[in-house]
């Protein structure tokens, strides 16, 4: 292996490391063993850029020989954070450019065929060539170049969702569950609760009990009907802004790919992440030393682009949101 490839190796088993670090509690909670098990893979990799399942069971070191678990079990402890992996790849990919990485380096699983053992390897990699690519840049202004007509933005993920959206969030796998999800929304809250709404209202007026009745269904309608929109919007367009009195400004839900099909796009899964958006402005970075002052939006009732704006001129510094770049352009005709 040359020099090059074995430095990009190490690279990318740099970057897993710190995205352990950020996932850490999510995948090991106060468990020393798995994460010790963890880092000990991540070593590997960086070294042999594969692991069979037989070196797997060397990667805890933790336990004794007698108390080590089954090849099952750290499979799926492997195969639980390249889940997590794929889940917060919006918030993590905005670490790239700190190890010189523009494509975001993913852990693939080989099944065991004709006597060759299964294995886990890294996914081959480039390094950034300058300025001009996606992952390169300045990461202490959040700019690209030296125009200003690009920003990075940066994530940070919210641990509390709206209940609405861990509701939806198994119902968003497939593309099927999405579909039936959609039709039963709109069936539900657009017709079935309008119309029993409105018969009570017309037929039934002075009855004490359905009078009751009505009050619960349009207060349930009135409660379904923006959730409800988001999540078509989720569907449809696969980022809505999330509106809570609780939540951060410029939190947004994105609909992000966990798996793709192979040569069948409807068999793609998709997990729901909410996460906070912020970059940094460029010329007001450099001119006055403001951090994060730009924020997603979404202007007008039919136009629902989402776009980022900086607090500080509001008017002129806008820019594009690419939800999978987590990158934007500055907007000329604003």
């Amino acid at each position: 292996m040359n020099s090059l490839a074995e430095s990009v190796n190490e690279r990318q088993a740099s970057f897993l490391g710190r995205c352990f670090e950020i996932l850490e509690d999510e995948l090991c909670g106060k468990s020393r063993e798995k994460n010790e098990f963890y880092m000990n893979c991540i070593s590997h990799l960086s070294r042999h850029n594969y692991l069979t399942t037989t070196q797997i069971r060397e990667c805890d070191t933790s336990s004794d020989e007698e108390r080590k678990r089954d090849d099952k079990t750290y499979r799926k402890w492997l195969q639980d954070f390249m889940t997590a992996l794929n889940s917060n790849r919006s918030r993590l990919q905005t670490e790239l450019s700190l190890y010189g990485l523009t494509k975001f380096p993913q852990i693939k699983y080989v099944k065991g065929v004709k006597g060759k053992e299964a294995h886990f390897y890294v996914t081959s990699d480039a390094a950034t060539t300058g300025d001009n690519g996606v992952a390169g840049g300045d990461e202490s202004t959040g700019k690209i170049g030296s125009d200003y007509s690009t920003i990075r933005y940066k994530t940070e993920k919210i641990s509390r969702p709206p209940w609405y959206l861990s509701i939806a969030n198994p119902l968003f796998r497939t593309q099927k569950a999405r579909g039936l999800s959609a039709l039963s929304a709109l069936v539900v809250v657009f017709l079935l609760l309008p119309l029993a709404i409105g018969y009570i209202y017309l037929f039934h007026p002075n009855d004490p009990w359905l009078v009751a009745l009505f009050a619960v269904l349009l207060a349930a309608d009135l409660m379904l009907t923006a959730p409800t929109l988001k999540i078509l919007r989720l569907i449809t367009r696969k980022i809505t802004i999330v509106d809570s009195i609780r939540l951060p400004l410029s939190s947004v839900c994105i609909a992000e790919i966990t798996s793709v099909g192979a040569n069948n796009p409807s068999s793609t899964e998709r997990h729901l992440s909410v996460v906070t958006v912020s970059a940094n402005c460029p010329v007001c970075n450099e001119k006055y030393g403001l951090e994060s002052s730009v924020f997603l939006e979404q202007r007008g009732l039919t136009n629902s682009r989402i776009i980022g704006i900086c607090y500080n001129n509001p008017m002129m510094h806008r820019y594009t949101f690419d939800k999978d770049l987590m990158t934007g352009e500055r907007l000329k005709n604003v």
